[in-house]
């Protein structure tokens, strides 16, 4: 496509994707300043240099003259909004877009700084001060009718090209550049020591602008249009699920529940839910028509609150202007799978195949279909398309973690800034939002703020255990959808909840943790009643102590080893390995005398987590003995009820959340929870819970022993009293210490993208990621990508990865050396034997005795690794 053709492309596209009423924060229309520095963007490829280059050999990457683009694109998007009248920081605002279209946006004062200063000699002075004025010098001897056209459509006729020449020649003498640099700097010179002087929400802005030309620019250049045959207005239109869905599936459910008869509890619980849903959806209608922006969601676990939340979210979404799109928001990618299940089935779509669904985090196929494309597309350039539409989010609705949300917020890299035009006018639910790591809270709060003032957004936060993070002002509480949450919770009488003496001596303030003999040996005895227990424990090492014991005492089925069994005998197709199959195995070898036994955590591949969490729901509906030893992953959101549930000590909110899972559907009379506090596993100084929870200075288990000790009297306590009374005030106890790192705060309030883009909601540590192969058809998918990385078939190499990531483990390092812990492993692919030269994976193939020493059938991936931290999520 010519230069013009595509500059004018991009242009459609951003009026296609960004709706006039979003603003800088100097109230500047985002559309008008983004279409203006469109025309603009790639100036720089008019040098003589640059189209040479585009019809050179692939190899020749010589420009004969300076290779970077966008940093004269960058001036001119600044001269241009200069000319066209925006003042104050709006024509940074363009600057810092164009500057940045390939790349992640910066520190602002350090690369606007360097950009201005007179003396400095790094990379950028070089760039902006010496290589534009070449490039500007090529264009006027070659291109300048084009250029003046460009900056003529720019500009409304308010600018040309021999203006933007003469206002180079200032820049030269720094007069430019000292109004470019005095945006954030008190002196040009003042590189790393700049008064900061933009407004605190110049962020959201600059923010709302790259991402929407990174979007228009990057389908531009992948042809999308031509690929869909569609215009852009389309192309990139979301077709939300009906709300009517819900109420189908809820009257197919209750005539299903009908004819199969239950008994009188269930019946009441059923009723309740759908009081519950009856009742959000009205006050939602109600929170839609006032023009709120935030609410909360407070329903117990098991009350249905993933269709009530859903129904709400729609309901909020069809009073909404604007072609917005449901965002579903989850802690874990552990429960993502469920939901999206659950989605499908209520929506009747597939996430593969409909525009109307899309499953978002680091493990899924993230693609929406075209809505139709010229038969002679190729397959590879459909492909492309519908990718980039997933990874931008064009469904109708998104299941996605809060990872993918929150961190395509602050600081977001190029590619995930690509969502971010979707969330305009869209609503947001956000599901179990108190499992956000509190050092986010206050940046979560402001992150919430820029999407409900700048895009428009309706946030939902639903949950049993509601944290004090959104406010709708200092004075005023957020309004809940539940009219009265506490009827809902008074009414409970599922589970109770009983302090183990290791808990009792901690109340105390004299712990006396409980060592894994006895803990095995309770679960043992109480399975061995032909009972279903849960047991969470804190970290991978405890959880592995707690199943060698429960071994050792109760002589159990292990399931975990059946799995292995039909793994083993698979020959051809993985559709073969079915939980039915697995279950059906299990009970053909069980002959009813013992208990069952189940061991998860993150050193089981995905799709293995995924299996046995659904082989557990069918036992467990089975009313079969069965000890599911597991870490934090089952705690929030997995659907699967247990007779009793054993949770080493932790928050207050994730013993709730635990709790959920026992009695969850009133299987029962009343289910009961018990809270332990578990010894240090071997080689270990600290126990689990303090490990975990009580890092960095913060204590939230002596928080949850405070709060608990206020309500305490020696006997099992009743479920409102923990889910409601403790935990209120438990999160009072946070507020009250005060959460939220503030220098978080300071990185968006100057605009230091480059910061932002450092943080993350997970406690990351070096890792090295392993494929952990069990059948032979999988092992068929490591050659091929071996074959394909050989071939440079990047294609395939695309395809295979994304075909294996069901398949890998993070493995944390913890200081150990990788060649020490997988001396033996093979190298996905890398010269030599070297996998960092190439793809950086390691593969394990379970069906060699080599590999015996690195992967057990109970206890998935296993390394020789003893650190304190080695655990869970």
């Amino acid at each position: 496509m010519p230069l013009d053709g595509h500059l004018a492309d991009v242009v459609e596209r951003i009026e296609a994707i960004v709706p006039e009423g979003a603003t800088t924060a100097d109230g500047s229309a985002v559309v008008d300043i983004a279409r203006r520095i469109a025309w603009v963007h790639d100036i720089g490829k008019l040098t003589t240099w640059f189209q040479e280059h585009l019809h050179a050999d692939a190899d020749d990457l010589d420009l004969g003259g300076p290779s970077h683009h966008a940093p004269l694109g960058a001036l001119v998007a600044y001269y241009v909004l200069d000319a066209a009248g925006f003042e104050d920081d709006d024509p940074l605002v363009g600057f810092l877009a164009v500057a940045r279209h390939h790349g992640q946006l910066p520190n602002t004062a350090n690369y606007v700084g360097k950009a201005a200063a007179e003396r400095d000699e790094g990379p950028l002075r070089r760039l902006f001060r010496q290589e534009t004025f070449e490039q500007v010098a090529n264009i006027d001897a070659n291109e300048p009718a084009v250029a003046n056209a460009l900056i003529d459509r720019a500009t409304g006729g308010e600018g040309s090209w021999k203006e933007f020449r003469d206002w180079m020649r200032c820049a030269r003498e720094q007069k430019r550049f000292t109004d470019i640099g005095g945006h954030v700097l008190s002196s040009p010179d003042l590189v790393f020591e700049a008064q900061w002087k933009l407004n605190e929400e110049f962020y959201d802005g600059v923010l709302q602008t790259w991402s929407a030309l990174v979007l228009a620019d990057k389908t531009s250049a992948r042809h999308l249009t031509n690929v869909v045959d569609l215009p852009s207005k389309e192309v990139y239109g979301a077709s939300p699920p009906r709300r009517a869905a819900i109420d189908a599936k809820v009257r197919a459910l209750q005539r299903e529940t009908e004819h199969s008869g239950v008994d009188d509890r269930t019946r009441s619980l059923n009723e309740k839910r759908e009081q519950a849903r009856g009742e959000v959806r009205s006050r939602a209608e109600d929170f839609a028509e006032a023009g709120d922006s935030v609410a909360t969601l407070t329903l117990p676990t098991g009350l249905g609150k993933t269709l009530t939340g859903l129904d709400a979210g729609l309901t909020v979404l069809d009073r909404k202007s604007g072609d917005g799109r449901l965002v579903y928001a989850l802690p874990f990618t552990s429960i993502i799978d469920q939901v999206a299940a659950e989605s499908e089935s209520v929506f009747d779509v597939d996430r593969v195949d409909s525009d109307v669904l899309t499953v978002d985090h680091h493990l899924s196929e993230t693609r929406v279909p075209l809505p139709r494309s010229p038969e002679e597309v190729p397959d590879d350039a459909r492909a492309d398309a519908e990718a980039i539409l997933g990874e931008s989010w064009r469904s109708g609705m998104v299941v996605t973690t809060f990872v993918q949300l929150f961190e395509s917020l602050a600081g977001p890299g190029n590619v995930q800034s690509m969502k971010l035009p979707s969330l305009y006018d869209s609503v947001v639910v956000l599901d179990e939002p108190q499992a956000l790591p509190h050092r986010w809270w206050a940046l979560v709060e402001r992150l919430a703020r820029l999407l409900v003032e700048e895009y428009n957004v309706t946030v939902i936060a639903m949950t049993a255990t509601q944290p004090k993070l959104f406010t709708e002002s200092e004075n005023d509480e957020t309004p809940d959808l539940v009219p009265d949450p506490e009827r809902y919770y008074e009414g409970l009488d599922r589970v109770h909840f009983e302090l183990h003496p290791s808990v009792e001596a901690a109340l105390d303030g004299d712990p006396v943790p409980l060592d894994y003999d006895r803990a095995g040996q309770q679960l043992a005895e109480v399975a061995v009643e032909g009972v279903s227990v849960l047991s969470i424990c804190n970290t991978i090492d405890s959880a592995r102590e707690l199943t060698q014991s429960v071994e050792q005492y109760a002589d159990p089925l292990v399931v975990n080893e059946v799995y292995d069994c039909v793994l083993a005998n698979v020959t051809e197709k993985p559709a073969d390995v079915s939980p039915e199959t697995t279950v059906k195995r299990t009970l053909n070898e069980w002959g009813g005398n013992r208990p069952l036994l189940v061991h998860l955590t993150t050193r089981h591949r995905p799709v293995d987590r995924q299996h046995l969490i659904d082989v557990v729901i069918e036992l467990t509906e089975r009313n079969l003995p069965i000890v599911f030893v597991s870490t934090q992953l089952v705690e929030a959101g997995v659907d699967v009820s247990f007779d009793r549930v054993f949770r080493d000590f932790a928050p207050l909110d994730s013993i709730v959340q635990a709790a959920g899972r026992c009695n969850r559907s009133f299987d029962r009379e009343t289910g009961l929870v018990t809270t332990w506090v578990l010894e240090p596993p071997e080689g270990r100084e600290r126990t689990p819970s303090t490990a975990v929870y009580d890092r960095g200075g913060d204590s939230l288990t002596k928080l949850s022993a405070l709060a608990l000790d206020e309500v305490y009297e020696g006997e099992p306590m009743d479920e409102h009293t923990v889910t409601r009374t403790a935990v209120k005030s438990y999160f009072a106890k946070i507020d009250e210490r005060g959460v939220g790192d503030p220098e978080y705060l300071n990185y968006i309030q100057r605009a230091d993208a480059k910061m932002l883009g450092r943080l993350s909601l997970i406690d990351e540590r070096p890792a090295v990621e392993v494929i952990v192969t069990r059948t032979c058809e999988e092992r068929a998918h490591i050659d091929e990508l071996r074959d394909a990385y050989r071939e440079y078939d990047w294609e395939t190499v695309e395809e295979k990865t994304e075909l294996l990531k069901p398949l890998q483990v993070s493995v944390p390092m913890y200081g150990r050396d990788e060649e020490e812990l997988f001396a033996h492993c093979e190298p996905v692919y890398g010269e030599d034997g070297h996998p960092h030269d190439e793809d950086g994976r390691l593969h394990i193939d379970t069906r060699q005795a080599r590999f015996d020493d690195y992967f057990d059938a109970t206890e998935g991936v296993v390394t020789p690794d003893n650190s304190v931290e080695a655990r869970l999520l």
